[in-house]
C-alpha cells in the first residue's frame, strides 16, 4: 500500500469535490485599488493570470462552489515559492470579486505568521458599466455561535465575538479543548516511540495553555450577499505567545452559505495548505466563554490588516 497523501487527512478528508465549471471562461477583474487582472481558465485545473499590460502566467488552481453562482478559486503561484497563496471569490450573480492575498514570512521575527488581507472589486463585462455595489467588511455574524463539523471526528465552535475577534472551543463545558482527546491516538499507540511523542506533545500543550488560556484570534468578515459571507482568522496570538514559536501562524479562509450553514475554503499554515468544507449548526444557547474578559493585547498585531478599518452599516 502506498503512502497516504497528507493533504487528504484531517480537515480535508471529507471535503466536497472540486468543480471544473469555470473551464474555458475568462474574467476581467477591476479592483478598487486601480489594478486590473485577467483570469483565463484553460481547463478544470489550469489558469492563466495576467495583470493589465503584463504577460500571462500559467498556474494550477483549485475551485469549489459556495452556491450556484459563487466560486472560491485558490492559486499558489509558482513564483511565490510556497510562501504566497491567492484566493478569489467570484460572485457571478452580482459581477463582484473579493481577492484575498496570504503572505507567509513577511515578519522575520515570527516567520510562521501569515498576513492575510482582502481586496474588493468588480467583474468587467464588455459594453456594461461596472456594478456600483461591492463586497465589503461586515459585522452581521457578530454574536452568533456556530458549530462547524469538518469530518466525523472533529467539530469546533466559532464564537463570532466581535467583528475583528473570534473565539473558539470544542464545546460549552471545555472552555477551550478537552485535554483527554488531545494526541489520543499517539498516547494509546502500541508503539513506545509514538507514546513518547504523544506525551511530549501533551506536556508542551499544558505549558502553552498556561499563557494561552482560551482561543482568541484576529479575524475579518466580508459581506458577499444576503446568504453568503467570507470569514477568515489568523492564529497570530497562538504564535506570538508560544515561547518556541512552533504553534499557530496560519488560519482559515471560508466562504460561508449562512442559510444552509455550509462552507468551503482554505486551511493554511506554514508551508502548506488544503481545501476544506464543513457543515454548521447554529447554537442558540449562550456560551460562558463569550462573557470572559479578554486577557490579550492585540495592539501590536498586523497579520490581519483590516483590523481597525471602518465597517459599514448594513
Amino acid at each position: 500500500m502506498g503512502k497516504v497523501n497528507p493533504k487528504f487527512i484531517g480537515l480535508s478528508q471529507y471535503k466536497a469535490p472540486f468543480t471544473q465549471e469555470l473551464a474555458g471562461r475568462s474574467f476581467h477583474l477591476v479592483m478598487d485599488d486601480g489594478s486590473e487582472l485577467m483570469l483565463k481558465f484553460i481547463d478544470g485545473e489550469n489558469v492563466e493570470i495576467a495583470e493589465k499590460g503584463q504577460p500571462f502566467v500559467w498556474e494550477s488552481y483549485e475551485c469549489m462552489k459556495g452556491d450556484e453562482c459563487t466560486y472560491f478559486v485558490h492559486v499558489q503561484p509558482t513564483a511565490g515559492k510556497g510562501l504566497i497563496n491567492k484566493s478569489w471569490i467570484l460572485d457571478l450573480e452580482q459581477r463582484l470579486v473579493t481577492y484575498v492575498l496570504m503572505e507567509e514570512g513577511y515578519d522575520p521575527e515570527y516567520p510562521r505568521i501569515i498576513r492575510t488581507e482582502p481586496f474588493f472589486g468588480a467583474i468587467k463585462v464588455p459594453g456594461m458599466p461596472l456594478p456600483k455595489i461591492r463586497h465589503h467588511l461586515s459585522k452581521r455574524l457578530v454574536g452568533r455561535h456556530i458549530y462547524w463539523r469538518y469530518n466525523p471526528g472533529f467539530r469546533i465552535q466559532h464564537i463570532y465575538h466581535t467583528p475583528t475577534i473570534v473565539r473558539a472551543n470544542l464545546g460549552p463545558d471545555t472552555g477551550f479543548v478537552n485535554e483527554d482527546e488531545l494526541f489520543k491516538d499517539l498516547l494509546e499507540s502500541d508503539d513506545p516511540e509514538k507514546r513518547a511523542e504523544g506525551q511530549k506533545k501533551l506536556e508542551h500543550y499544558r505549558e502553552w495553555r498556561k499563557i494561552y488560556p482560551f482561543y482568541e484570534e484576529p479575524c475579518f468578515h466580508v459581506w458577499i450577499k444576503e446568504n453568503m459571507n467570507v470569514f477568515c482568522f489568523v492564529e497570530e496570538n497562538a504564535n506570538r505567545l508560544d515561547p518556541e514559536r512552533h504553534s499557530g501562524g496560519g488560519g482559515i479562509l471560508l466562504l460561508q452559505e449562512i442559510d444552509r450553514m455550509t462552507d468551503v475554503g482554505l486551511c493554511f499554515s506554514a508551508g502548506e495548505y488544503y481545501m476544506i468544507t464543513a457543515l454548521g449548526d447554529l447554537v442558540d444557547d449562550p456560551d460562558p466563554l463569550d462573557e470572559v474578559p479578554s486577557p490579550y493585547d492585540f495592539s501590536g498585531f498586523d497579520a490581519v490588516p483590516t483590523v481597525g478599518r471602518e465597517i459599514p452599516e448594513e
